[in-house]
């Protein structure tokens, strides 16, 4: 729709200006979704390219003489620390430094 070859009043121009920045505002959003769209899509291609690597990839470990539930335990995801082992490993690393730091004995002030 064309609106050049018309002149507007003020007020019609202000809709219309009002107007265009809304919609200028709605096509951000709309561009920045079509590039997450795309980018999905883009991923979900690549996961399938590399399922089908994965297929060949087991059907070759089979035919080395892997069994199917040894391959499976090679393929889960490794397993995050819970957080007992990270306070565990933190208190390890922490002792080093207590034990460089000087004692001070009962009844003692320590040099300032």
């Amino acid at each position: 729709m064309e609106t050049s070859n018309k002149s507007f009043s003020p007020a019609e121009q202000a809709v219309l200006d009002e107007a265009r920045k809304v919609n200028e505002e709605r096509m951000q959003a709309i561009q920045d979704l079509a590039a997450i769209v795309a980018q999905r899509i883009d991923l979900e291609e690549r996961l399938k390219e590399n399922t089908k690597q994965e297929r060949r990839a087991v059907r070759e470990a089979e035919k080395a003489g892997w069994t199917p539930a040894q391959i499976k335990r090679f393929m889960k995801p490794p397993r995050p620390q819970n957080t007992s082992q990270k306070k565990q490993t933190n208190e390890q690393s922490a002792q080093p430094k207590e034990q460089n730091e000087p004692q001070i004995q009962a009844g003692m002030t320590p040099d300032i």
